[in-house]
């Protein structure tokens, strides 16, 4: 058992959840349009966007392991709630997000330096096809999230209107 209480156990959590929400958000607006740029402050945005990349893929896998090692938000018959297993499709999808970025920039024509000094694009040579692939991935995948966020959001509004007392309480 951990040397944490419950409560002090679910504010971790709850922190995580919230620090990956607002990266999250703040990479789904940098990376729309950097399509548009100049390629200076498309390297420049992709050095943030790629940084954050990297900061939410370490940090989902420290939310993961934090939930799974304190036994948190295993409420039972879990499976029979949709919006339960909508909302765990986050976990891969935001480890699956970073890792098809890094796909796609080691691919990229020009540098892609994470937090200024890891050179993503040096690790395979440009190459136009494979970008391209991994690229769409990347987006569908950032089109997923977004659709599953408002319907996390709808769930989470319904349930702050509605007492549902058999539900779990989880960030």
């Amino acid at each position: 058992m951990s040397p944490l209480n419950k409560k002090s156990q679910y504010n971790i959590a709850k922190l995580l959840h919230w620090l990956v929400a607002l990266i999250v958000l703040l990479m789904l607006m940098s990376g729309w349009r950097t399509e548009t740029f100049e390629l200076e402050d498309k390297q420049f945005i992709m050095m943030i966007h790629s940084a954050l990349g990297t900061t939410v893929f370490i940090l989902m896998a420290c939310r993961w392991w934090w939930r799974k090692s304190h036994n948190l938000y295993a409420p039972v018959g879990w499976y029979k709630k949709p919006f339960q297993l909508l909302q765990w499709t986050f976990y891969p999808l935001l480890l699956l997000q970073p890792v098809l970025g890094f796909l796609q920039s080691i691919f990229i024509d020009y540098e892609v330096l994470a937090f200024g000094f890891i050179n993503y694009s040096a690790i395979a040579a440009p190459n136009e096809a494979w970008h391209g692939i991994f690229h769409q991935l990347h987006m569908l995948t950032a089109v997923l999230l977004i659709l599953i966020f408002f319907a996390h959001l709808v769930e989470k509004t319904r349930k702050f209107f509605i007492d549902d007392s058999n539900s779990m309480r989880e960030p």
